[in-house]
Order: C-alpha cells, then sequence, then structure tokens
C-alpha cells in the first residue's frame, strides 16, 4: 500500500475510533462531570469500557470547553489587586473568599491549581498535600490529568471547600482568583509539620 493512502486509512481508522468513542462514551462523561463525579466514579459508569487513560483526557478536554478549568487567566495578574492572608483561622477565610465569591459569581472565581507542576518526589509530596482531603475530595483531584504548569480550576462549592482545606491545612500557599473585582488573594498555611 502507497505510503500517501496508509496515512489515509490510519487518519480515517482514528477518526472512525474517535467518533464511535464519543458516541459511546463521551456524551456520558460530559454528562457525569456535569453532575460532579469524579474519573473513577465516571469509569464505573461508562458501558462501554474504556481506557483510564482516555477518559482523564476526555474528562480534562471538557472541563476546559465548559470553563470548570481555564489554562489562562482572562485577566492579567499585574492588573489584579494581591492580597496576602498570613495564617488566617478557617472561620475568617471562609467568611472572606465567600464574600468575594458572592460578589464575583463562580464563573469569575477561580483557585489555582499547580499540583502538575510537582515532580521531584510526586507521590509523596502530593499525599502530604492531599492529606488534610476526605477520600472522596483526593479522588477528584488525582482523576484529573494536571499538565505540567498551574491551570485554574472554577470556584464551585467542591473547589471551595477542597480550596479552603488546601490553603489551611496542606503548607502551601494557595491563590484564589476574584476576576470581576480583579482580586487575587493568596493564603499561606503553617508549614506541615
Amino acid at each position: 500500500m502507497p505510503k500517501e493512502k496508509k496515512e489515509k486509512q490510519e487518519y480515517f481508522e482514528e477518526a472512525l475510533s474517535d467518533f464511535v468513542y464519543d458516541v459511546a462514551s463521551g456524551k456520558a462523561i460530559r454528562h457525569l462531570v456535569d453532575r460532579g463525579y469524579t474519573t473513577e466514579q465516571i469509569m464505573r459508569q461508562l458501558d462501554f469500557p474504556s481506557p483510564r487513560a482516555r477518559v482523564e483526557a476526555t474528562v480534562y478536554r471538557y472541563m476546559l470547553e465548559s470553563g470548570i478549568l481555564l489554562e489562562t487567566l482572562p485577566v492579567p495578574e499585574d492588573e489584579m489587586e494581591k492580597i496576602t492572608l498570613k495564617h488566617p483561622a478557617e472561620r475568617e477565610l471562609i467568611r472572606f473568599l465567600r464574600k468575594l465569591l458572592e460578589e464575583d459569581g463562580e464563573e469569575n472565581s477561580y483557585v489555582a491549581c499547580m499540583f502538575g507542576t510537582i515532580r521531584r518526589d510526586r507521590e509523596r509530596r502530593i499525599g502530604q498535600m492531599f492529606g488534610c482531603l476526605t477520600g472522596r475530595e483526593r479522588e477528584y483531584l488525582l482523576g484529573i490529568p494536571w499538565p505540567m504548569r498551574v491551570i485554574y480550576h472554577r470556584l464551585n462549592s467542591r473547589m471551595f471547600e477542597i480550596g479552603v482545606q488546601l490553603a489551611l491545612h496542606s503548607g502551601t500557599a494557595f491563590q484564589f482568583y476574584f476576576f470581576k473585582s480583579r482580586k487575587i488573594i493568596e493564603c499561606t498555611a503553617k508549614e506541615q509539620e
């Protein structure tokens, strides 16, 4: 078979495979993401078996398309006011962030997620960082294939709870972005012992 014809055949087969996958699983995956399912829960719900990497890629792509995740900020950081909260009490942090979230709305409120940037001693460091979370919260974060850069997750109810816990207990500084009011709230927690 000539090279050009072989390439066309491979392209067609890949496109057909993608179409079949989307019909069999893609729509269901998007629906389950909208309902708040973790990648693990989605895989258990699918009628058509799919490799985990493909499900994760579909979840990630849909989260980008729907605005749950952002790869870049819509407002340059240098045009935003940065407020640093050092070791805030949980109640104070929740009240402060909720006020900004109510003012800006969920669609304009995000938390920076640097999980993909952790390379050295990744499993131990992620385990320590996520130690303050519930099993379902850890499962949710671990089911997203975080790229090797900072990604921004919409501050929906799930991510609000996760973000507050990580900001207070992970030993890592977390930044919350409120685009409408043009504020960055950086929360620095006490170092883990």
